[in-house]
């Protein structure tokens, strides 16, 4: 039994496989680098603020759209195609 497995809740609700959790730890990841990279460069706190809650809403969005497809199914509603 992986480390993987055991940090899953156990139940009837929860597929995440190998990959769901690599691809979770890139993003996570890649929010956090981004993050220092560029907030090392404002010297304004307010400016880094913003990024950090860009960066949030950019992950959280991500996530969403992964998980369950809810960024394209809004787009479609308000485009008036129905699902996408």
């Amino acid at each position: 039994m992986t480390a993987l497995d055991r940090a899953k809740p156990a139940g009837d609700g929860w597929h995440w496989g190998t990959l769901d959790f690599v691809v979770m730890g890139v993003l996570l990841f890649g929010a956090g680098l981004a993050y220092e990279y560029f907030a090392a460069r404002l010297g304004n706190r307010r400016h880094r603020t913003i990024l950090g809650v860009a960066l949030m809403c950019a992950v959280l969005a991500i996530w969403v759209e992964l998980a369950v497809g809810g960024i394209s199914q809004l787009v479609g509603h308000a485009l008036g195609s129905g699902t996408a």
